[in-house]
């Protein structure tokens, strides 16, 4: 409770009256430009790491920032948020970020699973897990759980283009998908690089594509 008060009050001394003008702006609505999905990781702050204001991003945290299919029963409130995302806000960018050193990733990995909240809410996990354990992986100078955190992350991107909004607007080029991982021991942002097949440096693959899209548009 201690901590909370210090950074409230800190907050209400000096960050509030900065931001004053800016919140303003954002009391009639919000006009996020990319969707961030997150693990619910303290250790993991999208707003720090993308250096985003206030209403720039919209962002979706769970136990190893997992994406249920389109129409799977287990959990509605990731569905309900990526359907508002795409088709009420048009955000023109998903991101899924997954992390070292993942306490959900390593839950999976030491299995096997039960059959209490966590245990279902990992099984969305599980293909990745799979694909790993018949010898896929990314980056073998990682450590296991690492190597899955990047497959799992890469893998809730097919999540997301089973729902039709998402597919529908991927296709018309009005929205990227992109799995990010970030490596918290040296603070670094990675991203999937397809020609490389593995994660590099995020400002190079967001680099890239914009120079392939600013090229497109051209011609």
């Amino acid at each position: 409770m201690k901590n909370l008060l210090i950074g409230l009050s800190k907050y209400e001394q000096g960050t509030r009256r900065r931001y004053s003008n800016h919140f303003a702006s954002l009391a009639a609505g919000q006009v996020p430009h990319t969707l961030f999905i997150t693990c619910a990781d303290s250790r993991v702050v999208p707003h720090l790491l993308a250096c985003a204001e206030p209403g720039e991003l919209f962002v979706i945290r769970n136990i190893a920032n997992l994406v249920p299919p389109c129409g799977d029963p287990i959990d509605a409130s990731v569905q309900a948020a990526v359907g508002y995302a795409v088709d009420n806000l048009e955000v023109t960018d998903i991101v899924v970020c997954g992390h070292s050193s993942c306490g959900g990733i390593k839950a999976l990995m030491a299995g096997p699973q039960t059959e209490d909240s966590l245990g279902r809410w990992l099984g969305h996990a599980q293909p990745a897990l799979a694909a790993f354990r018949a010898g896929e992986t990314l980056d073998a100078s990682l450590p296991e759980a690492d190597q899955l955190s990047q497959l799992s992350a890469l893998r809730q991107l097919q999540h997301l283009l089973s729902y039709p909004s998402v597919r529908r607007r991927v296709r018309a080029h009005k929205l990227n998908l992109h799995a990010f991982w970030f490596d918290i021991g040296c603070g670094q942002m990675l991203a999937y690089q397809s020609e490389a097949n593995r994660f590099v440096p995020a400002v190079e693959v967001l680099a890239q594509l914009c120079d392939a899209d600013n090229a497109r548009r051209v011609a």
